[in-house]
């Protein structure tokens, strides 16, 4: 571990999903001198999507394809990239220390947040414990595991219901439970996964249990309305019921709201000077790679304005 600190930049980009790839080449065009940093791979959440039809241009493409694109364009302009897990970030006033969990301590003037979100658990009993065991979180990591079998898809929303028709691809029957007596998805999903022929419903159900020794053998089930328990004999359970922000590195900056997200205004701006927050980590109506990428450039815009300020302030002195 080492407390050193490394070379000044002017912007550091936390997280290189959709957002902040946008928001590096934006800065590089400015001519800042720019870091990425990503713990997991480029793309985000992006990256394991199975397939995007919404992305102005791109058609019908999947998630690694647009992630690989985005990342390739950053590094044909030279932006640097670094693995980084971020465990904090310090404010100074005009520069910003961005620290990681193995000690390493950058410096910069603007810090630019794109770090996401983290699927929502149900906090049940089991689930921890059988996690990669026959839960999972991705149907696009682990849905070969269960071909020709029959999995539950834990949620009602678009998520779930797009990965279901995913799963109905490899053969995967598919048993839709959501706690809400309707589905959340927009009508086109729906029919989507209507036509698979393969995707059945339980509404107004809740999780109680996931059971099983080594992986899991059943799940514990109850209806919400006549309370009436029982048990689904199946080996897999893959779960979309939303997400939580990945913010607990900026907790003491004050930039969040009580569910974790960031607040930050129109120009992308939080709370703090020179700190900027864009894409999934933000409280906002709309998470989608198109938003994403728009405040990843709205950011990288301002910032690039905050920093002549500061630039023309220490000349000023």
């Amino acid at each position: 571990m080492s407390d050193e600190v490394k070379e000044m930049y002017d912007v550091i980009i936390i997280g290189a999903g959709p957002g902040g790839m946008t928001a590096a080449i934006y800065a590089h065009r400015a001519n800042l001198k720019t870091l990425m940093l990503e713990k997991a791979a480029p793309g985000g959440k992006m990256i394991s999507t199975w397939e995007v039809e919404n992305y102005t241009g791109m058609g019908k493409v999947s998630g690694f394809e647009i992630s690989e694109k985005m990342f390739n364009h950053t590094q044909e302009l030279g932006i640097e990239y670094q693995y980084g897990d971020v465990s904090e970030v310090i404010d100074e006033g005009d520069t910003k220390k961005v620290v990681t969990i193995d000690g390493t301590t950058y410096e910069t003037h603007v810090v630019i947040i794109g770090s996401g979100t983290e699927p929502r658990k149900l906090g049940v009993p089991g689930e921890d414990r059988l996690s990669s065991k026959g839960i999972s979180w991705c149907a696009i990591c682990d849905g070969a595991f269960f071909k020709g079998k029959h999995v539950l898809v834990v949620g009602g929303g678009n998520s779930a219901i797009e990965e279901a028709i995913y799963l109905t691809t490899m053969n995967v029957k598919v048993t839709v439970l959501n706690i809400l007596d309707s589905l959340q998805a927009d009508k086109k999903a729906i029919m989507q996964a209507d036509r698979t022929g393969m995707i059945d419903y339980l509404l107004g159900y809740e999780v109680l249990s996931f059971n099983g020794e080594s992986k899991l053998e059943n799940i514990t089930i109850r209806n919400l309305k006549t309370k009436e328990e029982s048990t689904l004999d199946l080996p897999g359970a893959f779960i979309f019921i939303g997400a939580v922000p990945e913010t607990s590195f900026v907790k003491k900056l004050g930039i969040t709201n009580q569910h974790g997200f960031i607040e930050a205004n129109a120009r992308m701006e939080t709370r703090v000077k020179g700190i900027y927050g864009i894409g999934d980590v933000l409280d906002k109506e709309l998470r989608q790679i198109v938003t994403a990428t728009a405040d990843g450039a709205i950011a990288a815009q301002n910032a690039s304005k905050y920093i002549e300020e500061l630039k023309s302030k220490n000349k000023s002195k």
